[in-house]
């Protein structure tokens, strides 16, 4: 694993996804819609993008997820109740330790609040020197609410089965993806590399 600024040699390109990401083992499967292509995420990663991962599931399945990604970056979980922050973002550590199993600073919010924890973490990148990062959020139903709110760039993924009417009409603003399922996400994903928007 790497350290938070992503792979090594990669420069940073000023932008933040924050993406849902479900846990299929813990989901129900009929209503699943979060299901993150990791060839598109890793796609993302490799250009410099900072992914951040929401999700209403553990801490564990989202660490396995930036394993198989080989990144280390702060995430939400718990629908919303705990940010992880990796802890060298927050302290000093040794340049031989960046490399080693990460250790992480636990934020809760009671009542959970994935705004806030957007929120935060968009802070926390400010602190480590963008001036003015780009944050882009990827959502599909109303659960994304607190996240497509706050960032810059709402995008939605379509979704063939449920009703996202609601969901629109509170982020009006929002992209809506022209494909669903995991070619939307890959659409979302991919077409944050183009500019800013899909």
């Amino acid at each position: 694993m790497t350290a938070p600024a992503t792979r090594a040699g990669e420069e940073k390109t000023g932008l933040v996804v924050f993406t849902r990401v479900d846990d299929p083992a813990t989901e129900r499967g009929s209503e699943l819609c979060g299901q993150m292509p990791l060839h598109a995420a890793a796609e993302l990663c490799s250009w410099g993008v900072r992914l951040v991962c929401v999700t209403t599931s553990s801490a564990a399945y989202v660490q396995k997820v930036q394993r198989e990604l080989d990144i280390v970056e702060p995430f939400i979980c718990e629908g919303g109740a705990t940010l992880y922050v990796p802890s060298m973002y927050l302290r000093t550590i040794d340049a031989a330790d960046t490399h080693s199993e990460c250790d992480w600073d636990v934020f809760r919010f009671n009542p959970p609040d994935r705004a806030a924890a957007v929120t935060l973490v968009r802070d926390l990148f400010v602190a480590q020197g963008w001036d003015d990062p780009v944050t882009i959020g990827i959502g599909c139903d109303c659960d994304d609410y607190g996240v497509l709110t706050v960032v810059d760039i709402p995008i939605v993924v379509r979704d063939g089965v449920k009703d996202q009417s609601m969901l629109l009409r509170h982020v009006p603003g929002a992209y809506v993806t022209t494909a669903s399922g995991p070619e939307g996400w890959s659409e979302a994903l991919i077409g944050t590399l183009g500019g800013g928007s899909p």
